[in-house]
């Protein structure tokens, strides 16, 4: 048996004098604010964690580590390791959660803004808890109910982080 991964910490970058205070964002990437389960994955680039407002459990926000407003002002270097960063954490949530589909959002519209993404898994659903809905009605349905109880979103945090280092430490195939 592996022993259980550790809660990341973020690491440091050079943007520290971009960072507005009333930034949600940028206060948990510095500290100030702890996401449940705290950092399940990072990059130079990329931050996750679970989300901590009301879009359901399992929902994971994959935020930019520097303060970026508007997706074109990401750097080359951002942009381009964006994909494959949403690839390993949606995988994750898919093997983990049992989730059917990972529904991708991104809406930056209310000051400050922060490049983020909300990826918020869609469950089989079979005992019809979430109504049988899907899309945009299932994204409006699980807004309007409480917040995921931290601890449920930290122990669905601490499984992807386990998952992911489980399989980084496995051998890959090369194609």
């Amino acid at each position: 048996m592996s022993a259980p991964s550790q809660m990341l910490k973020p690491l440091v970058d050079d943007d520290s004098d971009n960072r507005p205070e009333d930034c949600i964002a940028c206060q948990i990437l510095i500290g100030k604010i702890t996401a449940p389960g705290g950092i399940i994955a990072e990059t130079p680039h990329w931050v996750a964690d679970h989300c901590i407002g009301a879009h359901g459990l399992g929902a994971i926000v994959v935020k930019s580590r520097a303060h970026r407003e508007n997706f074109w002002d990401l750097t080359p270097q951002e942009a381009a390791t964006l994909g494959g960063f949403l690839k390993k954490i949606t995988q994750a949530m898919q093997q983990v959660l049992g989730a059917e589909r990972i529904y991708i959002s991104s809406w930056v519209d209310q000051p400050p803004y922060h490049v983020h993404f909300l990826l918020q898994p869609r469950y089989p659903d079979t005992d019809k808890t979430e109504l049988g809905l899907q899309g945009l009605e299932l994204q409006i349905y699980r807004a309007l109910q409480p917040k995921p109880k931290a601890a449920e979103a930290a122990a669905i945090a601490e499984k992807i982080r386990a998952y992911l280092a489980q399989t980084s430490a496995s051998p890959t195939r090369s194609e």
